[in-house]
């Protein structure tokens, strides 16, 4: 525990840095490396461009290290806000000792190395941090001020200690007062004493779910051994039957399976076997581990030729098996069973990624407490967690509604939750009305004006969404989202006394926080709709620098590049967009144009079919497709998807006037003269003007 976190330095290395080399991600098409210069640790990721340099080359300090190292080791980078975030590439101590992506990091569209540590990670890897006042809210930005301390230390189990070292400093006091001046665990019940451990090492699943709620009052370090651990949080579960993966904090979830911790009415706890503070090894471990199986399995109980002596009770029944969440790790499985599962446990696996096809959907039952007392809060928070991660919208949106026309609870906190849940459920309306309602019951709470600026614009109701983001602006000037946001939002009213105000606030968004790509791709998108392409492709690669893994960045700079005639490039970005998101539509069809504008017309047609394919009412696609097909020679196929060009936007100039061309190559000069005659009245002028010229070449 004292090793959950701190500095990486010569004396915590563990890894060899300079053997390390580059380590490819195929999934992401990345490379990585681990740096030493000047004492000082890095890691630094980077691309391979379409002319084969180096592109989107990132490189960011390791300033911590969380995690002992007995299992894995993940890099963490102190930002110039404070904030803590989780490096792509870890260390795992199986195979003594390899480079393997983090977990949700193995896939192509990771999220580059801006994912922040939370104060729920902080809580379990560290000792009580300290955070800004303004911080404290859920949902607000972790910060941490300085030092950050290393490692969980005395306080997380023994509650704060001032009070024991003052009273240990006084003359004359007795033993059994400084005793009484500091929690013991061994001296609270054994329910409170086994919260101590449960406070870290109870997590039902790492999947959404959500597998715990804090309550509303509490702040996220607030929890003192000793207290109830309800009164600091609520843990839930999948409906029975439905969570059977084995994952890195299941230690206490797994053991309170066992039929061993059922049975012994509470006498069988973490501390029987585990002693915080001397943690055997090797040998000794065995032989204490099976001692205390004997206490309560003793000699005669089994089979002899079964159990002889010497015996390792806890490789047979404790066995150790890699996780599902955490797929290059291996544990011990405290659930204590009478055979080990079938199969090779330690085999490799690859790592399951949550989709909304493959998330929980289900009722969330409680947990832990197991049968809380009905009241009308808890009734509430069983409630919220229904709607929390989308587990059980359909009935949970109804019954946290009528719990709250019940109850009006006074904590903002449960109107918030009920908006969020309508804006799962896309119920634009609802979730505006009770996320204002969470705003009236607290007017100084940043995060729920951004909340609700973030629902307005979902709706296109920019001129309220801009006053509950310029709200958040002024109640913390700091916050570089509100700023983008704020920019974003008066750039969409496309109204020329906003659109300087707009782009200095995108601007000052950007300098606050230099690290969030969606604010460089929102300046990008202004950028371009001034008429500054430099500046815009400039922000566009700031974007992807930072996180490149995502579809719609890529096809934007491609499509600009494509404007300006550098075609190796823009190929290189759409094949990049689509390699990330082949069902990506809008990259394939843009694509397909440049192919077409290249002559590669066999290539666009490809690129138009797969656009069809990935998005069947996608107009453009379809009128794209027919012309292709035209030019080969298919007019059948051409007028099947200029026509269902036409169903979708059946005002397109473009489609009528090439379907008349199609038609009339298949002899249907009736149905063709009608089609060019639409153009020739349309509103693309393109279109107008050659369906025109046609017709007066036949005389019509």
């Amino acid at each position: 525990m004292g090793r959950s976190l701190y500095r990486l330095s010569p004396q915590t290395l563990v890894e060899d840095f300079k053997s390390a080399g580059a380590f490819y991600h195929e999934p992401s098409d990345s490379y990585f490396a681990m740096i030493e210069r000047g004492g000082k640790y890095y890691q630094r990721r980077w691309q391979r461009g379409f002319d084969g340099k180096e592109t989107n080359v990132e490189e960011k300090q390791i300033d911590f290290v969380l995690g002992s190292g007995n299992h894995a080791r993940t890099y963490l980078h102190l930002t110039t806000r404070n904030t803590l975030q989780q490096l792509p590439l870890g260390w795992y101590a199986e195979k003594s000792g390899y480079w393997a992506m983090n977990p949700g990091y193995d896939r192509p569209d990771y999220q580059g190395s801006t994912r922040v540590i939370h104060y729920e990670c902080m809580f379990c890897h560290n000792a009580y941090p300290r955070i800004p006042e303004a911080n404290r809210e859920a949902g607000a930005e972790p910060q941490y001020l300085q030092p950050i301390p290393e490692g969980i230390d005395c306080q997380r189990c023994h509650g704060p200690g001032q009070r024991h070292i003052e009273t240990a400093g006084r003359p004359g006091v007795r033993p059994d007062e400084i005793r009484a001046a500091i929690v013991n665990p061994a001296r609270l019940s054994s329910e409170r004493e086994m919260e101590v451990c449960l406070e870290c090492h109870l997590e039902t699943t790492s999947r959404l779910l959500p597998h715990s709620i804090q309550r509303l009052d509490r702040g996220p370090f607030s929890f003192i051994p000793g207290q109830p651990l309800a009164d600091f949080r609520l843990s839930f579960d999948r409906a029975p039957g439905k969570n059977e993966d084995f994952e890195v904090a299941h230690a206490a979830y797994r053991l309170r399976q066992s039929r061993c911790f059922l049975k012994s009415a509470g006498k069988l706890r973490c501390t029987t076997c585990h002693d915080p503070h001397d943690i055997p090894r090797g040998e000794a471990a065995a032989s204490r581990y099976n001692g205390v199986c004997r206490g309560c399995h003793r000699a005669g109980l089994e089979p002899a030729d079964v159990h002889a002596g010497g015996a390792n009770c806890q490789g047979c029944h404790m066995p150790r098996r890699r996780t599902d969440d955490a797929v290059h790790i291996i544990m011990t499985d405290h659930k204590i069973a009478r055979r080990p599962p079938a199969g090779d446990m330690l085999a490799e696996k690859k790592e399951k990624h949550e989709s909304p096809a493959t998330s929980y959907r289900g009722e969330v039952v409680p947990y832990y407490p197991e049968k809380p007392a009905m009241t009308a809060q808890t009734l509430l928070y069983q409630a919220l967690a229904q709607v929390t991660d989308r587990s059980d919208l359909q009935a949970g949106l109804p019954r946290l509604s009528s719990l709250i026309e019940k109850y009006r609870p006074p904590q903002a906190g449960f109107y918030s939750g009920l908006g969020e849940g309508y804006r799962s459920a896309k119920d634009g309306a609802k979730a505006i009305a009770y996320f204002e309602e969470a705003a009236r019951r607290a007017p100084a709470s940043e995060i729920l004006q951004l909340e609700l600026g973030n629902a307005l614009m979902e709706s296109g109701q920019w001129v309220k969404a801009e006053a509950a983001l310029r709200r958040a602006k002024t109640l913390r000037p700091d916050d570089a989202a509100a700023w983008g946001l704020l920019g974003w939002v008066l750039w969409q009213q496309d109204k020329q006394d906003k659109k300087a105000e707009a782009k200095t606030a995108l601007e000052t968004g950007v300098k606050l926080d230099p690290d969030s790509p969606d604010l460089h791709n929102y300046l990008a998108a202004l950028y371009m709709g001034s008429g500054d392409a430099v500046a815009a492709e400039r922000e566009f690669r700031a974007a992807l620098k930072i996180n490149p893994g995502v579809a719609e960045w890529q096809s934007n700079l491609a499509g600009l590049l494509a404007s300006r005639g550098e075609t190796a490039e823009a190929r290189y970005r759409f094949e990049q967009s689509i390699r990330l998101n082949p069902e990506y539509a809008e990259a394939r069809l843009n694509y397909a144009r440049l192919l077409a504008n290249a002559n590669q017309l066999a290539d666009s047609e490809n690129q138009a079919k797969a656009a069809v394919e990935s998005d069947p009412n996608l107009a453009p696609a379809h009128e794209l497709w027919g012309y292709l097909l035209s030019a080969k020679g298919d007019f059948h196929g051409a007028v099947r998807e200029l026509q269902s060009a036409l169903r979708l936007r059946p005002d397109s100039g473009r489609s009528h006037y090439e379907l008349g061309l199609a038609l009339g190559r298949l002899g249907d000069s009736s149905a063709a003269l009608e089609h060019l005659k639409l153009a020739a009245q349309g509103t693309d002028p393109e279109a107008r003007s050659a369906a025109q010229q046609v017709l007066q070449r036949l005389g019509k």
